[in-house]
């Protein structure tokens, strides 16, 4: 039984990682911008904290705060992202998606909606459920 879970998990990852990837490359693609899939991440990521420190962000991503500092740096440069003073405290700095940022990020939310749904859909209706019952249901033990 070990070994056939073994198996099980050697094959999921494989999937899921090729999935993912695949996924990935169609949203960037089809997205048709000059962003790289981690700037998207971030520009979720800071969407997501609610304009953050880059600290905070670094530490989300376990990564050295100057690794931050040059994406955002890129970020700025391209009109995605802007820094701004905390309002009570002038030290410290937080990032927040410009207009342009944010509008780009929901794009590439709507275009990956329709490449996962053009996806599912080739699956026949049974299998759909099932995978998607399923999927929902290992989500839950993390």
């Amino acid at each position: 039984m070990e070994d056939e879970l073994t198996d099980y998990t050697n094959r999921f990852r494989t999937s899921f990682e090729l999935t993912h990837r695949k996924i990935s490359q169609s949203v960037l693609s089809e997205l048709n911008s000059e962003l790289t899939a981690p700037q998207l991440f971030m520009l979720a990521m800071i969407a997501k904290e609610n304009s953050p420190k880059q600290s905070q962000l670094a530490d989300k991503l376990g990564v050295k705060p100057s690794a931050i500092t040059v994406m955002i740096d890129r970020l700025v440069q391209s009109g995605h992202v802007i820094r701004k003073h905390h309002e009570t405290d002038r030290r410290i700095v937080l990032v927040e998606n410009t207009a342009e940022g944010a509008a780009v990020l929901a794009k590439a939310h709507e275009v990956q909606k329709n490449v996962i749904t053009r996806g599912l859909s080739q699956l026949p209706p049974d299998e759909l459920h099932i995978f998607v019952n399923a999927f929902e249901k290992f989500t839950s033990f993390y």
